[in-house]
């Protein structure tokens, strides 16, 4: 945490309104490819790793690879500005993004014939198009929910009004709305009344924290908030099941998943995969999903970025069980949002995160 409070602050200005311009890396395509060669869009860190790792399995398809800067969602804008012609091929994605590009209609639609294991996958993962087409192939479930660093926390905490406590000035790596579809104030709304379509008592409770001074940084992306709980620089923060999962193999990390609903802590589920777009080489694309999605390989991903494989012949590995809910437990702990509704305020949220929080930081 930066020792000078104005310092500090303005830096978290400058971090904040970095969030609203973050972009995917540079998308330079080249047309020349051949007709086996696909781009492909993909997360970095264990995400990169793991799909490479699947990929040299294989020889048939190549992938120029897009790394990801920031939110998935940031994709979206620029395949809206390109298209028909978006030089991109693959897409990965998780709930949000990809329910966005079923209402737009950019995606492939997706058959047995095309990814014939889709059959091992749960009809429930799979989301359609105002036409009723399959437009996703999941890979992974996985989870968002608040944890903290055990060995880093000035105190135990118990419940969300803990984030107000003064003796976690600075020690709050907050995410900005553009991170995790901005879930984090979805669960300050549950906690006081409200929901995904009722948010003021989120923003008045976010408010409220940034006044507080407890905000020590502002998460710009899954990794700028686990190098900040890592570093020790903060204690606290919403993060992803794989975020949180990493840091444990690290650290004493304390998950807020199965706690009293009375705490105002919740887990949120969401799944990821892919969308093919429309266009472009999509039969290769298609048949590196499906290979990627056996049980082999889907077992593999969902190891190395520690998730819940999708694949029913697939097994789960002991490190993710934690967040593993049966049927009760779902009922008790998670809730899931409505996505659509969720995608459409991506926009209207950030902004408003700029105008009346920021200035607070």
């Amino acid at each position: 945490m930066l020792k000078n409070p104005v310092s500090r602050r303005k830096f978290l200005k400058d971090a904040a309104s970095a969030t609203a311009i973050g972009t995917l890396g540079s998308l330079v395509v080249n047309t020349a490819y051949a007709a086996d060669t696909i781009t492909a869009t993909e997360w970095g860190g264990s995400y990169i790793e793991g799909m490479k790792k699947i990929a040299a399995k294989q020889s048939d398809i190549q992938i120029n690879w897009h790394m990801y800067s920031g939110g998935a969602a940031l994709i979206l804008p620029k395949i809206k500005a390109t298209w028909p012609n978006p030089g991109i091929d693959l897409v990965a994605g998780w709930d949000l993004s990809l329910q966005a590009i079923a209402r737009e209609g950019w995606a492939e639609p997706v058959t047995a014939e095309k990814v014939p294991n889709l059959v091992d996958i749960p009809k429930k993962l799979l989301i359609k198009d105002g036409a009723g087409n399959i437009i996703n192939i999941p890979r992974s479930i996985s989870s968002i929910f608040w944890c903290y660093r055990e060995d880093n926390a000035p105190f135990e905490i118990t419940k969300i009004d803990d984030l107000l406590d003064p003796r976690l000035a600075g020690k709050i790596c907050f995410p900005a709305p553009n991170n995790n579809s901005n879930l984090q104030m979805v669960s300050l709304a549950l906690h006081r009344g409200g929901d995904e379509r009722n948010m003021e008592p989120a923003w008045d409770f976010v408010k409220e924290l940034a006044r507080s001074g407890n905000i020590g940084r502002v998460g710009t992306s899954g990794s700028d908030i686990g190098n900040s709980l890592s570093s020790g620089e903060t204690s606290i923060s919403f993060v992803t099941g794989t975020g949180a999962i990493e840091m444990t193999r690290d650290f004493k990390i304390k998950y807020l998943t199965k706690m009293d609903p009375e705490s105002g802590f919740r887990t949120f589920l969401y799944q990821e995969g892919w969308c093919v777009l429309k266009g472009g080489h999509t039969d290769a694309a298609f048949k590196l999903a499906n290979f990627a999605i056996n049980a082999e390989n889907n077992e593999e991903f969902n190891r190395s970025v520690a998730g819940v494989p999708v694949n029913i012949k697939a097994k789960t590995s002991d490190e993710v069980r934690p967040m593993v809910f049966n049927s009760e437990e779902m009922d008790r702990y998670v809730y899931i949002p409505d996505w659509t509704y969720v995608s459409e305020q991506a926009d209207a949220w950030m902004k408003r995160w700029e105008q009346e929080v920021i200035p607070l930081l």
